[in-house]
């Protein structure tokens, strides 16, 4: 499954890989909201597998962010693969969705690790 759940340094981690894009957007919505609802105050995702992602799929991104707001959380994007990082670069979001690099190699390795 593209969307992977697991927990690290007590708060969820969401691994999504694969593409990120209209073809998903309407199974990705409830897990993403989902997930964010079980999230205590951090919900971490990892995007750094992520090849593909379009305008549906950011629309869910910023979908995600302004309800972790709402909600009092914090959603901290661990890591992003180069499809998104030109998206976010092309649209100049890279300010509004920080890609935080000290959460990038620990996350993936993490995730991994729970998964194998």
């Amino acid at each position: 499954m593209p969307l992977t759940q697991s927990t690290r340094d007590g708060h969820l981690l969401l691994v999504v890989s694969g593409g990120f894009t209209i073809f998903q957007a309407a199974e990705y919505k409830p897990q993403l909201l989902g997930v964010l609802d079980n999230a205590d105050d951090v919900l971490e995702l990892d995007l750094s597998a992520c090849d593909e992602l379009d305008t549906a799929g950011l629309q869910l991104l910023l979908l995600l962010r302004r309800e972790a707001t709402a909600q009092y959380k914090q959603l901290l994007l661990g890591g992003a693969g180069p499809a998104v990082k030109n998206v976010l670069d092309m649209l100049q979001l890279q300010d509004l969705m920080r890609v935080d690099p000290t959460a990038l190699s620990t996350s993936v390795s993490a995730s991994m690790q729970g998964l194998a």
